[in-house]
């Protein structure tokens, strides 16, 4: 068999190596190690066709595996003829990992169109599809539940990273399809940090925390259906002046979308704003990819924020964190791991966010203890993905031998 013959060829749908939201390159990353291992062990070679968004960005030096990219658009989508539809006819199999949550209507229309008709798209070209772990739903509307529904049904099988998810799966009638595990970024490398010696009870804190400029900036953000019950401008600077108030708190800001032609995204321009206001913050550089971000948040002692994936990174690294979060899938995804520590911006006011903070900072060495414990609870619900993995792909050698 020559290389060529030996190459699985893998759509990977909703993934990038180009997107300036580091949380969709920490799932691009993990999930292409863990879909690669699968493959080796059929005694095949892998080749990833990524299949995403466009950004400004390129880390796809943080994996060692072949791999191309294209763009998917609505021209794209409705041209028979075009790269995308040729990639697609290349490709065994598909992996559609919905960007991490947005195979919802949470984020608007023209997004969640483009979800659902990229997987008709997929099956039509003649691979099976496989939804990766990912957050399924909300969903605002009953035409939003009728397109997921529709989609679901082509599906060969259907990955819910929390169990809320996995709970709409069942009431949308594909229960037979659904398996819970959750998110395939608990796997992404990094660089630890060995914390030996460091006194979390009484010695000097480095402290991370992620501002979100989606939630920041809501006068220029986009048509989404987000709703807080904090006000998050006000909230994010009693974080930062409590923090910086606190004798043992280093305080450092840690942007995890990097979007500089989108203003309401990026956080790393948000945070030199801040850095202006607030002096004596640190700033690192522009992370060149989601695991130097994630071995740099490896190196703090205690984490919040409100990008999902800055707080999985965290968490996967053992590190003290305080999610802030801004829908369903924060509270899904972090009690599905039974890890205590939250706030939810969608329920609770800016005093209830500062308690659980205060909360949080007298109880370090615990959240630490609880961080690394979920930590391994995660890595337990991965195996109900990574073992199918196995068997799909030694399946799918067989049938290309």
């Amino acid at each position: 068999m020559t290389a060529a013959s030996n190459a699985i060829h893998v759509g990977l749908l909703w993934h990038s190596f180009r997107s300036e939201n580091l949380g969709v390159g920490a799932l691009t990353i993990a999930n292409i190690n863990l879909i690669a291992k699968a493959i080796e062990k059929a005694g095949r070679t892998p080749f990833f066709h990524i299949l995403g968004v466009q950004g400004e960005t390129d880390y796809s030096s943080e994996t060692p595996y072949p791999n191309d990219f294209t763009n998917i658009g609505y021209k794209a989508l409705a041209t028979p003829g075009s790269a995308l539809h040729q990639t697609m006819r290349r490709c065994h199999i598909f992996f559609d990992i919905g960007a991490g949550d947005s195979f919802s209507d949470i984020y608007g229309w023209k997004r969640y169109g483009l979800m659902i008709g990229s997987k008709f798209a997929a099956v039509r070209a003649g691979g099976d599809l496989v939804f990766s772990p990912q957050t399924i739903g909300p969903f605002a509307s009953g035409r939003a539940r009728y397109a997921a529904k529709r989609a679901l049904n082509i599906a060969k099988l259907v990955y819910a990273r929390d169990e809320p998810s996995f709970r709409v799966l069942g009431e949308l009638g594909v229960a037979d399809r659904a398996v819970l595990t959750t998110d395939v970024a608990f796997a992404l490398p990094y660089a630890a940090t060995d914390r030996t010696g460091r006194d979390l009870a009484n010695g000097p804190l480095r402290v991370g925390l992620n501002v979100s400029a989606l939630l920041y900036r809501r006068d220029i953000a986009a048509a989404d259906k987000i709703a807080l019950t904090v006000d998050y401008r006000a909230l994010v600077d009693r974080i930062i002046e409590r923090l910086q108030a606190h004798p043992r708190v280093e305080l450092h800001l840690v942007p995890h979308v990097l979007a500089t032609h989108t203003p309401y995204e990026d956080d790393y321009a948000l945070a030199e704003t801040l850095c202006q206001r607030h002096p004596n913050i640190v700033l690192p550089p522009r992370f060149h990819g989601p695991s130097q971000a994630k071995t740099y948040i490896a190196g703090l002692d205690f984490f919040l924020g409100s990008r999902m994936h800055a707080t999985i990174a965290a968490i996967s690294s053992g590190t003290a964190v305080l999610p802030l979060g801004y829908s369903r899938k924060f509270t899904g995804l972090f009690g599905s791991i039974d890890y205590p520590w939250m706030a939810d911006l969608t329920a609770q006011t800016n005093d209830q966010v500062m308690e659980r903070l205060e909360a949080a900072l007298a109880e370090v060495p615990q959240l630490t203890a609880d961080a690394v414990a979920a930590a391994g609870r995660a890595q337990q619900k991965l195996g109900s993905y990574t073992s199918v993995l196995d068997r799909l792909f030694a399946e799918l050698a067989a049938r290309h031998a």
